[in-house]
């Protein structure tokens, strides 16, 4: 099975295997946007703004859709492994993009941790044992290191995984909602704002993350087929399938359950198959989770470990990162340096004495994944005018207004995060700076070829 994956395709001059094509991408930007959230949020969105909760979504959607295009430009124009990182490095130089490479696969390293405990606690729906601190560790575990494994024998293995738990985690989410229509009534809607209009704000960043991850697309452009073509098509028909799934299930809930009754429920959507259609129903929701879980923690570990692969290989970490493994083309060392790291953070998650810290620090991750989508939506303004040749004048045209949007976008989403979470995210960016220093003064010293 290594052998088939790594001669699949051609090498590219990096030694990566472009073993990635159109359904594989759109999967992986679908997959990295649609997880947990879809089954939380609901209920979360309803407490915070009810029936209003519908307006932040669609102000949500016109902005990523501005934020889809800025990556679509970038990335057809600079496919090159990295992605965000790249651009980045490109229009600022190697600071700025060694700043980003590490606030995206930051915010990564958290976020699989977050994945991995949400599993578990779905499954101890099914399964009352996993709720025990050590059998839902080893569980975690198990999990992390399988799709590890999955994504170090073969960049196509990873791809073929992602496209099968896409289908079977869009399958309970439209079909529930499908079954919620005959049930819908318009007044479900009222009162339309109960908690006013101020309350839009707050739904805005709440529903934010999950639009998150479309972008994640650019990141392993170098084992894509057609990377620059198909980068464009995957990043548009992935946010639109997204954005139609999420339109369903939030317009479904919203007319066919009062918000009040929506704002009770800790898993909205398998109270709602439970009280409409019976404990089957909810089972089969249940496992729609776990399985939309598991596949957005496999489509983030093979971009995490791509990011650390690529800062690296570009200078800007340590070199033992950018190694590829002989056989199968993909970054070994990047894959279990940060399942070793998001392995650890679940073990914190699960000793009980880090909850409250850890719930803080994975809300912290949104916002340092942020910084980095605005810090592209800057490189593509500064790359447009550095370097037209690589955009049409039609993206040019448009490019100025979709990155201006999008930086306001990020701005917006990351002030409604919340002061605290601003001053943690600032100072992340000073993490880097030590390392970046040191290797800075090793590149200067070192003798000239």
């Amino acid at each position: 099975m290594g052998r088939a994956t790594g001669t699949a395709a051609p090498n590219t001059p990096s030694g990566m295997f472009r073993g990635l094509g159109l359904v594989a991408t759109t999967a992986l930007v679908v997959g990295n946007m649609i997880g947990s959230g879809i089954y939380v949020i609901p209920s979360s969105l309803a407490e915070t703004a009810g029936p209003l909760g519908m307006v932040a979504w669609a102000i949500n959607a016109a902005g990523y859709l501005c934020l889809t295009a800025v990556f679509a430009d970038l990335g057809g124009a600079y496919p090159v492994s990295g992605g965000l990182q790249a651009f980045a490095r490109r229009a600022f130089g190697d600071l700025v993009g060694l700043e980003v490479g590490f606030l995206y696969w930051l915010c990564a390293v958290i976020g699989n941790a977050a994945f991995l405990t949400a599993f578990v606690g779905y499954l101890a729906v099914l399964w009352p044992a996993a709720g025990d601190p050590w059998t839902a560790f080893a569980v975690s575990q198990a999990l992390l290191w399988a799709l590890t494994l999955t994504n170090a024998i073969g960049v196509r293995a990873g791809g073929a995984v992602q496209v099968v738990t896409v289908i079977c985690k869009l399958a309970p989410l439209v079909i529930l909602s499908v079954a919620l229509w005959p049930m819908a009534s318009l007044d479900n809607l009222e009162p339309f704002a109960p908690k006013g209009w101020g309350s839009l704000l707050p739904a805005v960043s709440l529903v934010s993350w999950l639009f998150v991850g479309m972008e994640s697309v650019t990141v392993p452009a170098e084992e894509i087929v057609g990377a620059g073509r198909t980068i464009r098509k995957s990043v548009y028909i992935g946010f639109l399938m997204t954005s139609a799934v999420y339109l369903l299930v939030l317009g479904s809930l919203s007319l066919a359950v009062p918000a009040e009754l929506l704002a009770k429920s800790a898993s909205p959507l398998a109270d709602v198959a439970a009280h409409h259609f019976g404990p089957t129903a909810a089972t089969l929701v249940t496992v729609g989770a776990l399985v939309s879980v598991a596949g957005i923690l496999n489509g983030w570990v093979l971009v995490t470990s791509r990011m650390a692969h690529a800062t690296a290989r570009d200078g800007l970490g340590p070199r033992a990162l950018a190694r590829l493994h002989p056989r199968f083309g993909t970054p070994t060392r990047a894959l279990v340096l940060t399942a070793v790291l998001s392995g650890a953070l679940v073990g914190l998650y699960f000793s009980g004495s880090m909850l409250e810290i850890y719930n803080f620090i994975a809300l912290l991750s949104t916002a340092t994944a942020l910084v980095a989508i605005g810090a592209a939506c800057a490189a593509q303004l500064v790359l447009m005018r550095r370097e037209p040749d690589r955009f049409t004048p039609q993206q040019r045209r448009r490019g100025r207004w979709t990155a201006s949007v999008g930086l306001a976008v990020v701005a917006l989403m990351i002030a409604g995060s919340g002061a605290t979470i601003v001053a943690l995210t600032a100072g992340c960016l000073l993490l880097p700076l030590p390392y970046y220093l040191v290797a800075l003064r090793r590149r200067a010293d070192a003798p000239a070829p």
